[in-house]
């Protein structure tokens, strides 16, 4: 997989950063979130050292992060529970035909 380097700044302060071929953009805009954040954080009266905050905003991203993992696994179990019963309903659809 080729690579590319970008330009980034995060919490005022420069950042070359490779990335893969095409995804750029989408580095950037997580760049962006996160300064965002930033923004938002401080605004919110919280203050301390940029590593405080860095660690805080990445703490809540990794909350965050799991949070959507426990819902895709949720939604996950519920179509493979659909599909079982799909199935099913086939195979004995099919099963009454047949005898």
């Amino acid at each position: 997989m080729t690579t590319a380097a970008i330009d980034i700044v995060i919490l005022g302060r420069p950042y070359k950063v490779a990335c893969p071929v095409g995804q750029e953009a989408a580095l950037q805009r997580a760049s962006d979130m996160l300064n965002e954040r930033i923004r938002n954080f401080k605004k919110g009266g919280k203050s301390g050292s940029n590593e405080q905050i860095a660690i805080m905003l990445a703490l809540n991203v990794c909350h965050e992060l799991e949070l959507e993992k426990d819902k895709n696994n949720q939604y996950a179990d519920a179509m493979d529970k659909r599909i079982k019963m799909l199935q099913h309903t086939i195979e004995d659809a099919l099963a009454s035909k047949v005898g």
